[in-house]
């Protein structure tokens, strides 16, 4: 037989042309599951998405092809329709710590945060040690107003593994919209030491110097942030107004 794709002749009971790599065997879900798993290798997120989209009409009992293309169409930037996916995937198998760890970051995205820290406790129902969830809880958290969860979120990661720095400087701001300044200035030290020249980091430990009556500090750590980025309004607002009042 010939590849209907090339032309070029081939053994009738290939399932993939040797020649040009086109799937011959269009029924096989399991051909168009690892053509996508190959394409995604390689960046084509758009032609392993429609290798994607074959394999869950085939294999449509499959959770897993589901979640896969849940992957690829977060990535290609349509939340929604990752959701759709996973939610296929979670209708077949609800107890996919992973499906809904993933469907809650997507649900974040999407703007749905009350749905996505439900998502994402059903993924730590499922597996405590699903690490990466206390993270995300952590930020959905806080988004939906609720500082007391954002902050323990926050501690239960970094307890867990302390290298995750970027969880004290998440943990700083809730401690300063909690009013905790000094637990808010303990975190934001830890990120300072990998993150000097961090113009946002500098406005918040100020943010936090000012609120504990450590004048010096507070300027200090203003003026850093307004050398490392001068059209820091928010740190050029309040360092404005320490030097107003230091005026006679």
């Amino acid at each position: 037989m010939d590849c209907p794709c090339c032309g070029k002749e081939i053994a009738g009971d290939f399932k993939y042309c040797p020649h040009c790599g086109v799937i011959l065997a269009t029924e096989d879900g399991e051909c168009f599951r690892r053509e996508g798993a190959r394409l995604r290798s390689h960046g084509k997120i758009l032609k392993a998405i429609e290798a994607y989209e074959k394999a869950v009409e085939l294999l449509e009992d499959d959770p897993t092809v589901f979640k896969c293309l849940g992957d690829l169409l977060y990535l290609h930037g349509e939340p929604d329709r990752a959701i759709e996916a996973y939610q296929r995937s979670l209708d077949i198998d609800e107890n996919q710590s992973f499906a809904w760890y993933a469907m809650g970051i997507a649900y974040y995205r999407s703007g749905y945060v009350g749905r996505a820290v439900v998502a994402l406790r059903r993924c730590l129902e499922l597996d405590p040690d699903f690490v990466m969830a206390y993270y995300w809880l952590g930020i959905t958290c806080y988004h939906m107003g609720d500082l007391p969860r954002a902050r323990e979120y926050n501690e239960r990661l970094i307890a867990l593994h302390p290298e995750s720095r970027i969880a004290n400087y998440h943990l700083g701001i809730v401690c300063n919209a909690m009013g905790d300044y000094a637990d808010a200035i303990k975190n934001f030290k830890e990120v300072e030491e990998r993150n000097p020249d961090d113009p946002a980091l500098m406005y918040h430990m100020g943010y936090a110097y000012s609120n504990l009556y450590q004048t010096r500090e507070a300027i200090e750590k203003l003026r850093r942030a307004l050398e490392i980025n001068p059209n820091h309004r928010a740190a050029k607002l309040l360092l404005d107004t320490y030097m107003e009042s230091e005026e006679p």
